[in-house]
């Protein structure tokens, strides 16, 4: 396999057409590959979908992540207006690098949506890794302390207001 990506023989959906596409290295997976070989091997049956077709020049190019599908902004008027010492509780739907996205419930309508809880908002002192404090999944208290309907954008909090942890 070359250092670059690997060449894939794929097979059209709808005959038994074969031809060649290349998977660059940084279209493997998400995040960083090192090495093409320590993550595929010579034979190996992938799942691709095909990103471009160049007839003239006979390339074709291939990834094997998702295809990113930017989400609908939630309806977040049924936040607005909710007090920032009111707690909700809610799920944790993923955790990046930088906080967690939490599905919560408004109290009044039964309007659901997901918000942002900033990796300062999470507890406090320092909080190196997410996913070594949240999981996907479990349960959490939050409170909302912004809602931007326009942007459709909705930041909460787990911490108590004002708190900055003098009670350990």
């Amino acid at each position: 396999t070359p250092q670059f990506g690997a060449f894939v023989e794929v097979t059209a959906p709808d005959s038994n057409a074969k031809a060649q596409g290349l998977v660059h290295i940084t279209q493997i997976q998400d995040g960083f590959v090192e090495s093409v070989a320590d993550v595929l091997q010579i034979g190996q049956e992938v799942q691709v979908r095909v990103t471009s077709v160049d007839v003239g020049a006979g390339k074709m190019s291939l990834s094997m992540k998702e295809e990113y599908q930017p989400r609908e902004p939630d309806d977040l008027s049924a936040f607005e207006g909710i007090p920032s010492d009111q707690w909700l509780t809610g799920k944790v739907v993923s955790t990046p690098k930088f906080g967690a996205f939490v599905e919560v419930t408004a109290p009044k309508g039964g309007a659901t949506a997901q918000g942002l809880v900033h990796i300062t908002q999470i507890q406090d002192g320092f909080v190196e890794s997410v996913a070594d404090v949240l999981k996907v999944g479990q349960e959490v208290q939050v409170r909302v302390t912004s809602v931007d309907v326009g942007a459709g954008k909705m930041s909460l909090s787990m911490k108590e207001e004002g708190g900055q942890g003098e009670e350990e």
